[in-house]
């Protein structure tokens, strides 16, 4: 993706979350973010200002890893929500300049719209409040995930199919298909779905679901179903 729209997509995505969290009471920001089970919502968005800074000051040891993330979350428990939320309007900026100004290769500081975007997703299934990223943030994030598809622990190749795209996940001979939404890929890939939801898709034949493997998604795949 190119710079100019990686730094658009990251800018609408913090502008959203903002406006979805500033003026949310104590219990609110209190609330468990079930597909983060460790995090509170305020937890999340000092994740999210967190990367911010990390990412603009070049602080990329470490990440994405617990440990990485642990410092930022850990570094703003005590910190009001609007404070967080006004510096994540100066490092959101600083960040997208990274970005424009393409003087790193770092897949995850070029794309940081991928890690909101998934966190804005989560955001909204813990407040009740539905789907808000737009699909082409959706479908952006397949397109680089899915671009190097994971093999391991897949035999063969599974084809995924949505109304957006196929993606091929494993090689060799084709063996399985499954269709589902964009969305629910999306969800999917960041271990967003637990395995009873992945086989609730459309799949060639029941048992073909096995193909799914826990080594697909980019994070451990949630035990429970979530409703984002």
């Amino acid at each position: 993706m190119d710079s100019t729209t990686s730094a658009e997509l990251y800018r609408a995505t913090r502008e959203r979350v903002t406006a979805a969290v500033r003026g949310l009471d104590a219990a609110d920001l209190d609330r468990q973010v079930p597909a983060c089970p460790e995090w509170t919502v305020h937890n999340l968005v000092s994740h999210l200002a967190g990367v911010a800074a990390d990412f603009a000051a070049g602080n990329v040891e470490g990440a994405p890893r617990p440990p990485w993330t642990a410092v930022q979350v850990d570094a703003r428990r005590s910190m009001p929500i609007d404070a967080i939320l006004d510096e994540w309007a100066e490092t959101g900026p600083a960040l997208e300049r990274v970005i424009l100004g393409e003087t790193t290769s770092n897949p995850l500081v070029c794309n940081p719209w991928v890690d909101s975007g998934t966190h804005e997703a989560d955001l909204h299934g813990a407040l009740g409040t539905g789907r808000r990223p737009p699909s082409e943030l959706w479908i952006g994030t397949l397109e680089w995930l899915l671009s190097d598809p994971p093999s391991e622990g897949v035999e063969g190749s599974l084809s995924i199919v949505t109304p957006d795209g196929t993606y091929q996940l494993g090689s060799g001979d084709p063996v399985a298909e499954a269709r589902t939404s964009s969305y629910e890929l999306f969800r999917a890939v960041f271990g967003r779905r637990s395995d009873t939801q992945v086989r609730s898709w459309t799949w060639s034949s029941p048992e073909h679901a096995d193909l799914w493997s826990p080594e697909i998604p980019h994070l451990q795949q949630t035990d429970v179903a979530l409703t984002d």
